[in-house]
């Protein structure tokens, strides 16, 4: 089977392998996420299950994993999804091997493009789900520089002083509340990406709690009484 083919410009192609069943590309962003997120290469097994199902596999969160390529060569990854509860997008993995980084499309860096395309298909997925506009695309974010970066590029940087959750390696009989208890809690910032269709041009306390629950909660499970859970809700200002 094929992946289909969701934006195609300029020489680049991007497809969508959720559920695609193209075992080649999949795997062709697979190698690309191990040799880009070392830290994170553990996570293949459960990448490659989860390419096999279909993107709203979990009720209420539609998954999509993109694979660009530039003149037919595999370049770089996105993963992201949508949260349908929280009428946002949360965007995860965005690399491009080193050798396509000064790509450009349509005036812009190939990483770049990538945000807006993904940030449109978020768009789509709200209207798709009949939930309203989607409020726009949440992004984690490593370091200060590529914080800065995303600012220069219309991203906004939100008060809150959140963790990201990295699970262990997945082990047979350990439990869930197990695997809880062994996660590794890295710094991050959460850089928001507004839909412009949505009428939101900032954040204010309640968007950025609505953010910080799709993603610990909602995504990666945590129990709101999970103390990071509390301790970044508690570092959002009353008043903004």
């Amino acid at each position: 089977m094929a992946a289909r083919l969701v934006r195609s410009e300029q020489g680049v192609k991007v497809w969508s392998l959720i559920g695609s069943g193209d075992s080649r590309r999949v795997e062709a962003m697979l190698k690309l996420y191990a040799e880009l997120f070392p830290l994170y290469a553990h996570y293949l097994p459960r990448m490659r299950r989860r390419a096999e199902f279909a993107e709203e596999h979990r009720t209420g969160h539609l998954v999509h994993y993109w694979l660009a390529e530039v003149d037919d060569q595999p370049a770089a990854i996105r993963s992201f999804r949508y949260v349908h509860g929280r009428h946002v997008g949360l965007a995860h993995a965005l690399a491009v091997d080193p050798e396509f980084r000064e790509v450009k499309v349509s005036g812009q860096r190939l990483s770049m493009f990538l945000v807006q395309e993904c940030l449109a298909q978020i768009m789509e997925d709200a209207a798709l789900l009949n939930g309203g506009p989607a409020l726009g695309m949440v992004n984690e974010v490593d370091s200060e520089r590529l914080m800065e970066h995303y600012a220069r590029n219309g991203i906004i940087r939100l008060p809150v002083a959140y963790s990201e959750p990295i699970f262990p390696a997945e082990a047979r009989g350990r439990t869930r509340d197990e695997e809880v208890e062994m996660i590794h809690f890295a710094a991050r910032r959460l850089g928001f990406l507004p839909n412009p269709q949505s009428g939101v041009t900032t954040y204010s306390g309640e968007l950025t709690t609505n953010f910080v629950l799709a993603f610990l909660v909602d995504h990666y499970g945590l129990p709101m009484s999970h103390p990071q859970v509390q301790a970044a809700l508690n570092s959002i200002p009353v008043s903004l």
